[in-house]
């Protein structure tokens, strides 16, 4: 049996998480989905909380499976199971802590479908402790723009969460995500996405909530994966622009490298990365530093000059100017 949509959901430790998130998802307005949760060997009780409310929908049993893994294998080998078995034209991807409007499926198949497109995206609530920010996901308005915009990931979010994708797109070879990695999954998918996509279409509403609360999240902290996934995006990347000779300038993707680098280093709390990772992008990030802000520009200098007490004391400065102005 297949379906027209497949809803995927990795579950890894979001037991306070995952009862809100099913129920959204069950309630979708749109009734042709199949459900796959892949549990990559979580230590909580997730697995046992989704069960009970797969009691309360008897409707949706039927289409839902739940996948276990042995253990944890981390994110993208968690998706790339999920996408194995999903047999729904259309796949869209929710992170297990995150939950979705009851009409999200329907607003976005039936965009995409009355277009013929082959990706439909929309916008997304950023939800923290006390607030909510409305992030806009834009849409280039030329096919050719679609590859540049995406990767340069200013206006074009590269959050794979809001967009229902056409399956065929997770099959192609070179668009599988590497054993691995688990920190910029989303945009290495994406911009290969945006490469081959046609068309893509927007529905201009916030139909995701993006939970930036959760602790157990991979981009709460930066760790040496942060660094090491960094490395390969990038190496990736270079590798599918040669490969496919994109158009594209070597300045942009090289002060794009440059920026990477400095937000992480911004980010972390240790001298020790710090150190093991100050050769990342050394021989080219003086030439585009000035692009930085002055906070990053100036932790980045300090760095690259081995000077790395200095730089972390100014990090430390800049974290706590950031908390006392607001």
């Amino acid at each position: 049996m297949s379906f027209e949509v497949s809803v995927l959901v990795p579950v890894y430790n979001v037991s306070a998480y995952i009862e809100r998130c099913v129920h959204s998802l069950f309630r979708q307005t749109f009734q042709d989905i199949e459900y796959i949760f892949v549990n990559d060997g979580t230590p909580d009780d997730s697995i046992e909380k989704l069960y009970r409310v797969m009691e309360e929908y008897p409707h949706r049993k039927p289409d839902v499976k739940v996948i276990h893994l042995e253990k944890n294998e981390g994110t993208s080998v968690a998706r790339n199971v999920a996408i194995e078995h999903a047999t729904g034209k259309y796949i869209l991807f929710v992170d297990s802590d995150d939950y979705i409007e009851k009409n999200m499926v329907e607003l976005l198949y039936s965009e995409l479908t009355k277009e013929n497109a082959d990706i439909a995206v929309c916008d997304l609530i950023s939800e923290y402790p006390t607030c909510s920010e409305y992030i806009e996901d834009t849409v280039p308005e030329n096919v050719a723009d679609y590859f540049r915009e995406q990767i340069i990931n200013d206006k074009s979010q590269s959050y794979l969460c809001n967009k229902l994708i056409r399956q065929e797109f997770y099959k192609k070879e070179d668009c599988k995500l590497p054993a691995g990695i688990s920190y910029l999954e989303d945009r290495y998918l994406m911009v290969r996405f945006y490469y081959y996509a046609k068309k893509i279409v927007k529905v201009n509403k916030g139909l995701y909530h993006y939970i930036r609360y959760n602790q157990n999240s991979t981009t709460s902290s930066r760790t040496n994966l942060h660094f090491e996934n960094t490395i390969a995006f990038w190496t990736e990347t270079d590798k599918f622009i040669r490969e496919n000779a994109i158009d594209i300038d070597k300045d942009i993707i090289n002060r794009l490298k440059v920026e990477s680098k400095a937000h992480l280093f911004s980010d972390t709390d240790s001298l020790l990365l710090s150190r093991k990772y100050a050769w990342m992008f050394r021989d080219i990030e003086l030439k585009y530093i000035s692009t930085l802000r002055t906070g990053e520009k100036t932790i980045l200098f300090f760095t690259h000059y081995k000077l790395y007490r200095l730089a972390h004391i100014t990090r430390k400065l800049l974290h706590w100017k950031n908390r006392n102005s607001h």
